[in-house]
């Protein structure tokens, strides 16, 4: 009777040394320094900067997890590999999310108008009794004071659904032009006697020179008298 040999499983080959792992880390590091710099030749700001962030990260992250997964067996490789995955946490990824981070401030996921109470925080719904006012203060955010040092236009509107004259809710801005990312601007929002118990919404609007903008709303709930 004869048996058939059964083959030895294969014995990894090579030694893994630190070395290994040193220069796939160093490769990671080259290739992220290398998409960076091929980044900052855009000249624009917002568009495709999010793609370079990630870029590198999403390559060596998963391609060098994959490379030590199928090089088991050839451990100087799965070494290498494994320098490529910490490549792709620091620099690559904590850079890569700093940079993210700077395209908001800068504006680049647009600003945002916060609505609040004088002294308070911003709400975005509040009560109002017919007959009567209330101050609030607007301020924008969402972007860079060094990247847009260029003030801002104000426009703010109240609806009037059912085209009521004179519209039961009514807003004054304290300041239209001229303002800054710093600045608070005195909102005052006035609900008009004998009106009608309804659900109004302030709308205000931001712009800066080059077409940027924000927005923010208020819901108004206007109480009207009892009876």
């Amino acid at each position: 009777m004869t048996y058939a040999a059964v083959p030895e499983p294969a014995e990894p080959q090579g030694r893994a040394t630190p070395l290994h792992f040193a220069l796939g880390y160093l490769a990671g590091v080259g290739l992220y320094l290398l998409v960076r710099a091929l980044g900052g030749l855009n000249p624009s700001p917002c568009q495709g900067q999010t793609l370079v962030a990630l870029l590198v990260p999403l390559l060596l992250g998963p391609g060098g997890l994959g490379l030590a997964a199928s090089q088991w067996n050839r451990p100087p490789r799965a070494i290498f590999g494994l320098g490529l995955v910490v490549a792709s946490l620091f620099p690559a990824l904590f850079f890569g999310s700093r940079d993210i981070a700077g395209l908001r401030n800068f504006g680049c996921a647009g600003g945002y108008v916060v609505i609040s109470p004088v002294g308070g925080k911003g709400f975005s719904e509040m009560t109002l009794a017919a007959g009567t006012s209330v101050p609030l203060r607007l301020r924008i955010g969402g972007f860079d004071v060094k990247a847009r040092p260029d003030s801002f236009t104000v426009q703010v509107q109240a609806t009037n659904p059912l085209n009521e004259v004179p519209a039961p809710v009514t807003v004054k801005v304290g300041q239209t032009g001229g303002v800054t990312l710093t600045q608070e601007v005195p909102l005052t929002v006035s609900a008009a006697a004998n009106g009608p118990t309804q659900q109004y919404t302030v709308n205000v609007n931001v712009v800066q020179q080059g077409g940027r903008n924000a927005s923010g709303s208020l819901t108004v709930n206007v109480e009207g008298e009892k009876k």
